[in-house]
């Protein structure tokens, strides 16, 4: 729920003016009424400055570990004090099992996003863990801060980066893949094949982030992506002469929009929607995509992007089962993932090893995009998901911008192992 909180000092004898607030100051706000925001106030302290919050999110659209809000009342110089605590809200898919909430690490990143404006956006100091709490110590420049669990991208911020770089390069153009359910727009990016009568024989790269809402890192590899192929190097213009590629960074828009987590939504999240009767039109529509250019024998990369558990360090790939995967299949992944390791270049350290989206992982496998991807399109296509970790110094919007450069540029030598005539000088 959307809400502006005040709370008066709490203690006795607070109505004398404090060492951390100056008299006749005003009373520190807890602000979400704006997109993307959530959390669930549990106390401010006027006196010590110290807010204690909960994530937000209704846990009936995705596990609640987003949290994302502006704190007014501030003075210049003022030490804002963060106590964060676990959600005590049990996600409807835990809920169905009897579970409990999630985890608290889910929640808390070593350190905390913040923003004096709510567009440039930094990592604080390490945070304290004490009690299954996590307190974070930030000092506010101005009359104001905003926090987050990561450096937000709402629907508004990249829509507006969607239009921008549309606007900026004739090469570049903006689509639609959908309207959600809720009536939001899914929009997206297609860069190369411009002017060329053949487009329709180009091979397919697709790259879709945000299938789970609060995943805000992947995103921003998003951006990275499109960001690298316009720029001038001559594996970006081989791609964009000799490919088509699309990107849509936000897939589940409604969530992203409301500020709830994504993950485990009812009836089921985005990622394991990829059934022949989808819950979402963007997903549906997607499907439509993938599977004529399947058919077609033209897609040649798939990439789901996402953010993993709090303990990943390292960038790595979820790949679909030995169960959907063939030989050639097989081959051709193992030749894409030597590539992008081989010349991968991100802030955030990738790993060769995979892990599998096969029945162990989840009872849902036979629904996860790169299952359903793998099985609608032929042995020379490369169905993957890339987790990019969101609890590193290096999980900023820079560093996981440059991990999606870093995935282009292995994409590039990957597609240009089809041509010998064209090798990658990167």
């Amino acid at each position: 729920m959307k809400y502006r909180l005040i709370i008066a000092l709490l203690f006795a004898g607070a109505s004398l003016p404090s060492p951390c607030q100056a008299a006749g100051a005003a009373p520190l706000v807890v602000d979400t009424d704006f997109e993307g925001g959530s959390a669930t106030v549990v106390a401010i302290d006027q006196e010590r400055s110290t807010i204690t919050f909960m994530p937000g999110g209704d846990p009936a659209r995705g596990w609640p570990a987003w949290w994302y809000f502006r704190v007014t009342g501030l003075s210049p110089g003022q030490t804002l004090t963060l106590t964060l605590q676990a959600s005590d809200r049990v996600a409807a898919e835990r809920r169905r099992a009897g579970g409990k909430p999630i985890p608290a690490y889910w929640s808390q990143p070593s350190q905390a996003a913040w923003s004096v404006d709510g567009k440039k956006w930094r990592q604080s100091r390490p945070g304290n863990l004490s009690d299954s709490a996590m307190t974070y110590e930030l000092t506010s420049p101005g009359n104001e801060l905003w926090v987050a669990w990561g450096p937000p991208a709402t629907t508004g911020m990249i829509n507006q980066w969607i239009q921008g770089i549309a606007n900026q390069y004739d090469f570049v153009h903006s689509f639609r893949l959908s309207k959600t359910r809720e009536g939001r727009v899914v929009h997206g990016i297609r860069i190369g094949g411009d002017g060329d009568p053949d487009r329709q024989l180009r091979p397919v790269v697709w790259l879709q982030a945000r299938q789970h809402a609060w995943e805000s890192g992947s995103s921003w590899v998003a951006r990275g992506i499109g960001q690298w192929l316009v720029g001038d190097s001559e594996d970006a213009q081989w791609i964009r002469d000799n490919a088509v590629v699309y990107v849509v960074p936000i897939m589940d828009v409604d969530r992203v929009s409301t500020g709830d987590g994504g993950k485990g939504a009812l009836p089921n999240d985005h990622n394991r929607d990829w059934s022949d009767q989808p819950h979402y039109p963007e997903v549906a529509a997607a499907q439509q995509r993938i599977g004529a250019w399947g058919t077609d024998a033209r897609l040649a990369v798939f990439v789901d992007l996402h953010n993993p558990g709090p303990n990943d360090k390292e960038a790595f790939f979820f790949v679909p089962p030995p169960e959907v995967v063939g030989p050639a299949e097989l081959a051709r992944r193992s030749e894409f993932l030597d590539l992008i390791c081989d010349v991968y270049d991100g802030q955030i350290p990738m790993t060769r090893k995979t892990r599998s989206t096969g029945p162990r992982y989840d009872p849902n496998w036979q629904k996860i995009s790169g299952t359903w991807v793998s099985q609608h399109s032929d042995d020379q296509a490369v169905s993957v998901c890339l987790e990019t970790p969101w609890d590193t110094p290096n999980s900023t919007i820079a560093g996981y911008e440059s991990v999606g450069a870093g995935l282009m540029k292995g994409i590039a030598k990957f597609l240009q192992t089809e041509d010998p005539t064209q090798q990658s000088t990167e």
